[in-house]
């Protein structure tokens, strides 16, 4: 079955807790930068690939980022001749040679993006040809529900949700101080109010500490049990991360900014994290988390993918438990906009994430966001 035409739909995001209040990144050690996200990260855009096939099946796949016009912009100068004509099957060759055609300018980053959105629709397309969701193109589903984490800064939201287990995104880092430590510790513990002696608390740090900020800020946090700490320092910094896993005695997790499976082989081989925290938009889509994936499995080391979405729900219900044990539910929707790029996007209930047996990845292009110029919800 041939691909006959590849599109790349743009429409902007707006913004929400994620962009809008204070939480670390790798720009707060600037002042002027420090209140909010969209001060440095400017406008961002969601941008959605979409392969038809001879037949007029369609398939749709998120692009990471946040950067749509981008990689719309290189999908159309580059990447959409080298993709046309070929079988929608061939996933494997596709994502190779648009790896092999970028490399020069690439490695990762945008193109990365690009190359998962791609995948991701192919991945869609051919569970629809075939009639089957995608988990089961993957080997069918290993459970019938997943486990959910909750991310975000309002506790409240649990109950919504039926979580017990909540990620803080911490809002300073090393450029505010002490104070800023003490507001830390504050965050913290109201989590541990909210959640309960039970549930677990995780901190993701969004590369914005370094290494003693990060081993001083667990240890007067440690009392508050955490289940693990993410992306403490630069996604380059292997040394640090290193560092961080042999003085800290909770788990060291990250990947949301790695892209390619050298970075991964690193990250795993060389000991930096406890988890590794692939994000399907921006990693390789399907093709790429599946090596991913047996990565982990062959080190002995659990993968839970960073972010939302059926496409990462499906690839995650169909590993192994013991390598995939729980998901992440990012609370993109909370002080936002209620639309999303994607119909049917699931959400969970009592604490636990099901997907039905729809082809593909059971979701539809939502025209609606795309027609009108409605800005939808944030993601990272």
């Amino acid at each position: 079955m041939k691909i006959v035409q590849l599109h790349c739909h743009v429409t902007m995001m707006q913004n929400s807790w994620l962009t809008e209040s204070i939480i670390a990144n790798p720009m707060s050690v600037y002042p002027e930068y420090w209140e909010k996200r969209s001060s440095w990260y400017r406008t961002m855009s969601a941008g959605v690939v979409e392969v038809v096939l001879e037949d007029g099946t369609c398939g749709f796949g998120f692009i990471g980022g946040a950067k749509g016009t981008a990689a719309a912009s290189l999908i159309d100068e580059q990447f959409r001749d080298l993709v046309l004509g070929k079988s929608v099957f061939d996933t494997e060759l596709i994502q190779a040679q648009l790896y092999r055609a970028s490399v020069f300018y690439g490695r990762g980053g945008l193109t990365q993006c690009a190359i998962s959105g791609i995948d991701i629709a192919l991945w869609d397309a051919k569970g629809k040809v075939l009639n089957q969701p995608v988990y089961n193109l993957l080997g069918g589903k290993t459970r019938d529900r997943m486990r959910s984490y909750y991310t975000g800064n309002d506790p409240s939201a649990l109950a919504e949700f039926g979580i017990t287990d909540m990620k803080v995104a911490m809002p300073y880092g090393p450029a505010h101080g002490e104070e800023g430590m003490q507001k830390n510790e504050e965050i913290v513990a109201l989590a541990r109010e909210s959640v309960g002696p039970n549930g677990f608390i995780a901190l993701d740090l969004y590369m914005a500490w370094d290494v003693s900020y990060t081993i001083r800020m667990f240890e007067r946090l440690q009392k508050y049990r955490l289940a693990w700490i993410e992306e403490p320092v630069s996604p380059d910094d292997y040394k640090g991360y290193r560092e961080i896993r042999r003085s800290v005695n909770t788990m060291v997790t990250g990947g949301e900014h790695e892209y390619t499976l050298e970075g991964f082989r690193r990250l795993i081989e060389e000991g930096c994290v406890d988890i590794v925290q692939p994000d399907i938009y921006r990693a390789g889509g399907i093709t790429g988390l599946k090596k991913i994936a047996a990565l982990a499995e062959a080190h002995h080391i659990k993968l839970v993918c960073h972010g939302v979405g059926c496409p990462t729900y499906h690839f995650l219900i169909s590993n192994d438990p013991h390598v995939t044990p729980f998901c992440e539910y990012l609370d993109i929707y909370r002080g936002a906009a209620k639309e999303w790029v994607l119909s049917d996007d699931p959400r969970p209930a009592d604490g636990w994430l099901a997907l039905t047996d729809a082809p593909g990845f059971g979701y539809r292009l939502n025209e609606k966001v795309f027609r009108d110029k409605t800005s939808v919800a944030a993601i990272w």
